[in-house]
């Protein structure tokens, strides 16, 4: 029993790890964008092209912070229900 619950605990910190990693490199990577496109469209006053890639993204960034910070708590409750129902018919036989 323990191992299981040590088991899950890391797969949830490994998922964490993963977001941040994520989230960092976006950071980093579309901060390199902006400093591009500054120095390369006249200081800045040019297309902001940078902001497609940005949304673009940021889109599939948010879906992973949802996968991980939301959805993940919603299996682990559906999980517990599933688990109960099965433990109470396996009880009333």
């Amino acid at each position: 029993m323990e191992q299981e619950i040590r088991r899950k605990a890391e797969e949830r910190v490994e998922r964490r790890i993963g977001f941040f990693t994520h989230l960092v490199t976006y950071l980093i990577i579309n901060l390199g964008f902006i400093v591009v496109w500054y120095f390369t469209s006249d200081k800045g006053k040019g297309f902001p092209w940078f902001v497609i890639i940005l949304a673009g993204w940021g889109i599939g960034l948010l879906a992973h912070l949802f996968s991980v910070f939301v959805f993940d708590r919603f299996r682990e409750r559906m999980v517990d229900k599933e688990m109960n129902k099965l433990r109470q018919k396996r009880g009333n036989k």
